[in-house]
């Protein structure tokens, strides 16, 4: 090998376990997680004058609050993240309150932080009626709300990362003693299925220990070319 290519390596799937399907979810929160703070990261960094993404603010707050409420709102495939961190005193308020923002006005409208009116468009001279529109009128989280909603985001990522930690040295002492070559050669691989976009279908559940994962694919470019 020449000493400046780098390492070669051959990926399997980790036979199924208590340990691997509890890898599993709890490394799903991570990704929610990683999503939620990618998100308000970018929220935060469109502050400012002339920034491209300033107008996407809201639209990338909303994504987060979502994002972090999967993890631990009720799913038919995993159990809440709640159940192996516990949320510090000093942020459980924030907790609660980005809980109640995704309910009532991020998932659902029910909120007068998003409140539409009828308005009547007047002739400012005469009066005159010119038409009637409806305007809204929505508010996001304000940005102390938003930093602090970011702190918890990153105390949480940490917590999790200390319930990981041992859960993945175990996986790795266990997959040390298996039949590798069998399992790279055989039976270890991701399985990867290809279908057309025709057949996308969000209606699934994942398996509590997936091993294949379904690519959809296009005939023509999003962009009609």
């Amino acid at each position: 090998m020449n000493s400046t290519e780098g390492p070669v390596f051959d990926v399997v799937t980790v036979p199924d376990s208590a340990d691997a399907r509890l890898f599993v979810d709890l490394s799903s929160y991570g990704a929610d997680l990683a999503e939620a703070r990618h998100a308000l990261d970018l929220a935060i960094q469109s502050r400012g004058e002339g920034s491209q993404l300033e107008d996407a603010a809201t639209y990338l707050i909303a994504s987060a609050v979502i994002a972090y409420c999967r993890t631990y709102f009720p799913s038919n495939v995993r159990k809440p993240l709640t159940d192996y961190i516990d949320i510090p005193d000093d942020l459980a308020d924030v907790h609660r309150l980005v809980g109640a923002f995704r309910n009532t006005t991020v998932a659902h409208s029910q909120s007068k932080l998003a409140t539409t009116f009828a308005m009547g468009v007047l002739d400012a001279e005469t009066l005159c009626v010119r038409d009637v529109t409806a305007a809204t009128v929505s508010q996001t989280l304000p940005p102390p709300l938003v930093e602090r909603f970011q702190k918890l985001m990153e105390i949480a990522d940490d917590l999790l990362f200390e319930v990981i930690e041992p859960v993945r040295q175990r996986l790795v002492e266990q997959l040390s003693g298996s039949d590798l070559e069998t399992m790279v050669i055989d039976d270890g691989r991701l399985e990867i299925v290809e279908a057309m976009d025709t057949d996308f279908n969000p209606r699934t559940r994942r398996r509590p220990y997936p091993t294949s994962h379904t690519v959809y694919w296009s005939a023509t470019s999003l962009t009609g070319d």
